[in-house]
């Protein structure tokens, strides 16, 4: 038992969801500021990490309110995909949709993003953490702004509100405007609170199975062989990168990493991405899931320092010890940094080990020198 109660920290992220949607479509970012602590932390994966709620929201105000090359005002709806609250220690572990307007036709533009908090009393969250990859939103930016173009190119041929009025001339009745929707959360509480929540497998048997995941995951990176790794995945497993996209089969799963991973070459030494250590961690009994962040890590260059990205990865278990499902998301901006910043590390390793080397030699040199004869 935590220290506060589960229920206090789910209507917390209830009314999170409500002031962000309300913050995006305002333009007031303050509303969604009003969900933090004063000292709150915030870490945005591909922008900083910022401290202090007015900090906090100065800095998404300035994001969010771009209007021109990246529209990113017009991403002003979230969706969760789906939470975990844990609650001994705290976190929600959240994935949601950031979603962008209706461009005209009703098609749908959205992209992931891990959202972490940390409740801290108060109705407030004291922690945010978001990662997602940067590419995909760009992209997806892009696609919507096109998608819009289109669609005022189409209307531009005819009169959508005259259209609109001649065919409400065959309604029966006046509907006036939209109702607002039930608010049945708290209605029904109790009944929800009687039905069974736990899914097939229990706990136990999937934080075994996570652990064996883990140590397949670090003995496929020590010795570089994929295969091991494999050995933690059920045959059809499923694999979604947020950069690669869908995989599928444990073989081809297998094959796709180690094609990526086995570069050995100066310019891009992937071989050298080897360690991934898990960090925080949650089970999901309910959904037979566990949402974990890892750290891919590259070797020692020599001078101990490390050079790393964070990756969130949600891992569906399928029965046996064995997952079937293991969906990725992570900063690839962040990998690029990592990988460059561990080749001027072990640059500036080799370049004095070298040093050091010759003068070992030539101190060993002028010993023998000095040395009585035998």
């Amino acid at each position: 038992m935590g220290a506060f109660p589960k229920a206090e920290i789910e209507a917390a992220f209830r009314r999170y969801q409500v002031q962000g949607r309300d913050a995006a479509r305002s333009g007031d970012w303050s509303r969604w500021g009003e969900m933090f602590t004063e000292d709150v932390t915030y870490i945005e994966q591909q922008v900083g990490e910022w401290a202090g709620r007015a900090a906090a929201v100065r800095e998404m105000s300035a994001l969010m309110h771009q209007t021109e090359g990246t529209p990113w005002i017009w991403v002003n709806q979230y969706p969760v995909k789906a939470h975990v609250v844990d609650e001994d220690r705290g976190w929600v572990w959240s994935q949601i949709w950031n979603r962008m307007e209706d461009p005209g036709n009703g098609k749908v533009f959205q992209e992931n993003c891990l959202t972490l908090l940390r409740y801290d009393g108060d109705g407030l969250f004291n922690y945010e953490e978001d990662l997602y990859n940067p590419h995909a939103y760009v992209k997806m930016v892009e696609d919507w702004v096109a998608e819009r173009e289109k669609c005022r190119a189409e209307r531009a041929d005819g009169d959508p509100e005259a259209q609109a009025a001649a065919a409400r001339t065959f309604a029966d009745v006046e509907a006036g405007e939209p109702a607002e929707p039930p608010r049945l959360f708290e209605k029904y509480a109790g009944e929800r609170a009687g039905r069974a929540t736990r899914g097939r497998f229990p706990r136990e048997e999937i934080a075994e199975a996570f652990e064996h995941y883990r140590a397949q995951l670090l003995l496929a990176g020590r010795s570089r062989d994929w295969s091991h790794w494999g050995a933690a995945l059920t045959p059809d497993a499923t694999w979604i990168d947020c950069a690669l996209g869908t995989l599928g089969k444990r073989e081809a799963l297998v094959r796709e990493v180690e094609r990526r991973l086995h570069r050995v070459d100066d310019e891009a030494p992937w071989a050298q991405l080897c360690r991934f250590p898990a960090d925080e961690y949650v089970i999901d009994e309910a959904r037979e899931s566990v949402w974990a962040f890892f750290w891919a890590r590259f070797a020692d260059p020599g001078d101990g320092s490390r050079h790393q990205a964070r990756v969130f990865a949600e891992l569906t278990y399928g029965g046996d010890g064995l997952f079937k499902g293991v969906e990725t998301l992570y900063n690839p901006n962040h990998l690029e940094s990592a990988l460059a910043s561990w080749k001027a590390a072990k640059e500036a390793y080799d370049l004095r080990r070298e040093r050091r080397a010759k003068r070992l030699a030539e101190r060993e040199k002028k010993a023998r020198e000095l040395a009585p004869e035998d």
